[in-house]
């Protein structure tokens, strides 16, 4: 027996249809790209606030140094007087 050829309509159909699973899977690859290039990006800020911690912690460090220094240098001069 042998089966009717397919209509116009279905013909139609079918090329939509591996029409948007072509563009599904277009879609899929650039999402998982865009979330390996977020992790990437993430990490990236991880980094920057880790780094970003530390120079506040020498500048705080450098503050106080300079502070201690200031002082024992106006003890110093007033000392002298």
């Amino acid at each position: 027996m042998m089966s009717p050829m397919p209509s116009v309509l279905e013909l139609e159909l079918r090329n939509q249809l591996a029409d948007l699973r072509e563009r599904l899977a277009v879609a899929q690859e650039d999402l998982i790209s865009m979330a390996h290039d977020a992790g990437a990006i993430d990490g990236e800020i991880m980094s920057l606030k880790a780094q970003m911690s530390e120079a506040r912690a020498d500048r705080d460090a450098w503050r106080e140094q300079a502070e201690r220094l200031s002082q024992l240098l106006s003890a110093i001069a007033q000392a002298k007087v």
